[in-house]
């Protein structure tokens, strides 16, 4: 949040207690750094009460924040009435102070999100596989076309792009070129099934991610796919870059890095990105993960098939 609105705010705060009475006697006069900590908490009070609509009183708020730096209601009042009569003291600049104190939580909050994001993209490419690949396909004839069909076995849960450059040539005489796509479940049902037509006489593009979750088994690709009533003819199909890639889901990727790391399988992912995110800078986490380039997938230590 912008200092001005802090400033704001918390002024408020000042001018609402200034404007009630108070009945006790032999009020305190509050140290600066206490009363700032005071405006800091009584801020966040009033930010979780507008966050969430609660119409409490006031007095009801301020009056636990107060009794946990050892001081009143009456205590709180009459040091912002002492320092309104100061004409070397200003009371915004314990607001001020406050403020910047916010500022710099907000910072370091910032900071921490930073770092565990940071963690779920290095895991992530950690633990990114490309489970089938080829440079180039080059059927010319019906006997190869099997060529042209690729079955992806033993999936695990996670994100799988498929994507491959190609040309179908002018010799190849199939009146319409198509590529499908699906997954297969457990129980052998298909399901996701994409099919598209394919550019002929000209380079072309294919790209497509998936979706995979603990129901799906396998992962099928066609590039000669055809319907039955569909005869097939002389096909001159070039693929190239083929590739099929796995991404793991961020939390999965980071519980298997872990386990990487520690070699222990003892801490739980929410502990374990707290403790980092609170001991470890930036710099050293990127040091240390990237710093690994073991090809061992250890995915298969935390995840049931």
């Amino acid at each position: 949040m912008k200092l001005t609105r802090h400033i704001l705010l918390l002024l408020a705060i000042s001018v609402g207690l200034l404007s009630l009475t108070t009945a006790c006697k032999g009020p305190k006069e509050i140290p600066d750094d206490d009363l700032a900590n005071i405006f800091h908490d009584a801020f966040l009070a009033n930010a979780y009460l507008d966050e969430h609509h609660l119409g409490e009183d006031s007095l009801k708020v301020y009056e636990p924040i107060f009794e946990r730096y050892g001081y009143t209601y009456e205590d709180v009042e009459y040091t912002i009435k002492t320092l309104s009569e100061r004409k070397s003291a200003r009371l915004s600049d314990l607001v001020d102070k406050a403020s910047r104190r916010l500022d710099e939580e907000q910072r370091a909050m910032a900071y921490k999100i930073m770092v565990l994001d940071t963690i779920d993209r290095i895991a992530q490419r950690s633990f990114t596989r490309t489970m089938y690949s080829d440079s180039l396909i080059h059927v010319t004839k019906l006997k190869d076309t099997d060529q042209l069909y690729i079955d992806i076995p033993d999936l695990v849960p996670g994100k799988y792009s498929v994507s491959f450059d190609y040309l179908i040539d002018s010799l190849d005489e199939n009146r319409n070129s198509r590529i499908e796509v699906f997954l297969m479940r457990n129980d052998s049902s298909h399901v996701l099934r994409h099919t598209t037509m394919m550019s002929r006489y000209r380079a072309g593009k294919y790209s497509r991610e998936i979706n995979v979750d603990t129901t799906h088994k396998s992962l099928h690709i066609n590039a000669f796919y055809r319907p039955r009533s569909e005869k097939a003819e002389k096909p001159d199909i070039k693929i190239t870059n083929l590739r099929v890639v796995r991404v793991l889901p961020a939390e999965v990727a980071v519980d298997s890095l872990y386990l990487k790391q520690l070699n222990i399988n003892i801490f739980n992912h929410r502990m374990m990105t707290s403790f980092t995110a609170d001991t470890l800078r930036l710099d050293e986490v990127t040091h240390i993960i990237e710093s690994d380039n073991e090809p061992q997938d250890s995915i298969t230590l935390r995840t049931d098939r």
